[in-house]
């Protein structure tokens, strides 16, 4: 059994079950996920679409459908238990779901493990007593963890294993005609329903405060994740006047193109981090969700490329921060400081080399096979 709760869950785990299938074919995998695992061969059971939400606050909104599908994974595991589960990030649901397998007696791997050297250490007892193995993304987690008393193994970040493969780069520049005669702004506002709904409106009116003060042709991308519908994407476009191509995925060829790209705090940042993509980092939320946030932080910072380099390397505008004219303020001085591109890259390809260079999907599949005593 293997859960993912968020688009980029999904991601990992669509890989991570490929590289499990080609290991050990007779494999039989059902779970919580989305498009990757289930083209992957994963039988869902329900879809990360029911699953996202974006904050503390927001979950009480949607308690009784998310409690649901807990009580349903919870069945599943007792009715016809498992060899083992795989639990990938989303800790709200699945520290909870790790700790009934484990009174169960089934042996649990989590993948992409809870950041708990950032927030809300206290939950460290709980994945101490449930979990058999963390496999871990970042090599300072290893050292966290086993400080802990955790089982870890540390078997790289599969990012830079996307990162590796032709993204249709080339087929995507000349699919929309870009010559390098305009500017191009990717807008990256995240991958849950309700982040959309607060972030992408503020997104897009930095945007034509963007286009205003730029000389020449601009364009704007978006590229929809598949947890995102395109009916509200085209409502929060429509309103805001502005005109901006929708792509279908290609998150990586959109920030490979963009000049430099406004991007919601979340994977995405280190994505656009290790291809050395110039980005804006910003987020909102409810006002509880932000307050409540802030106090269970240890760290000053909130996104991937600051916390792994210790440092601002990206521009991080963050709840009353991220306003329309913040954003384009910001974006702009991006695109006129060829100092800010060259500290940039040079900071991201500081973060590569720290990280495992390839196979992190077959490495984490090797670990689960052990673990589980296949």
């Amino acid at each position: 059994m293997i859960i993912a709760g968020e688009a980029s869950g999904d991601m990992y785990g669509g890989r991570l079950v490929k590289s499990l299938k080609e290991m050990y074919p007779e494999l039989d995998i059902f779970g919580v996920g989305g498009n990757a695992m289930a083209e992957a061969g994963v039988d869902l059971i329900a879809d990360i679409k029911d699953l996202s939400v974006m904050g503390i606050a927001e979950v009480l909104w949607r308690i009784v459908p998310l409690l649901n599908i807990r009580k349903k994974l919870v069945r599943e595991l007792k009715a016809d238990p498992p060899d083992g589960l795989v639990v990938i990030d989303f800790p709200g649901m699945n520290i909870n779901l790790a700790g009934k397998a484990k009174e169960l007696g089934i042996p649990v791997v989590y993948y992409v493990a809870p950041k708990l050297w950032v927030s809300r250490k206290g939950r460290i007892k709980k994945i101490r007593k449930s979990v058999d193995r963390i496999l871990a993304i970042f090599p300072f987690e290893e050292e966290f963890y086993l400080s802990q008393g955790v089982p870890v193994t540390y078997v790289g970040n599969p990012i830079v294993d996307f990162l590796k493969e032709d993204a249709g780069f080339q087929q995507f520049r000349k699919k929309f005609s870009i010559n390098g005669r305009e500017t191009i702004i990717g807008i990256l506002p995240g991958s849950r329903p309700a982040e959309i709904q607060k972030m992408l409106p503020v997104f897009l009116q930095a945007a034509r405060l963007i286009s205003m003060e730029l000389d020449g042709p601009v364009r704007f991308f978006l590229p929809r994740a598949s947890t995102v519908s395109a009916d509200m994407l085209d409502r929060i476009i429509y309103e805001s006047g502005l005109d901006v191509t929708i792509t279908e995925g290609a998150s990586r060829a959109v920030l490979q193109a963009a000049d430099v790209s406004i991007v919601a705090s979340g994977t995405a940042t280190l994505e656009a981090f290790l291809l050395g993509a110039l980005q804006v980092v910003a987020y909102k939320t409810s006002w509880l969700t932000y307050s409540l946030g802030m106090r269970l932080l240890k760290v000053p910072r909130v996104s991937l490329p600051n916390l792994l380099t210790g440092r601002d390397v990206v521009i991080e505008l963050l709840q009353h921060q991220a306003i329309p004219e913040r954003l384009a303020r910001e974006t702009l001085g991006l695109l006129a400081s060829n100092d800010a591109r060259t500290s940039y890259l040079e900071a991201a390809q500081e973060v590569r080399l720290s990280l495992k260079s390839e196979g992190a999907s077959r490495l984490a599949a090797a670990a689960v096979l052990e673990t589980f005593s296949f």
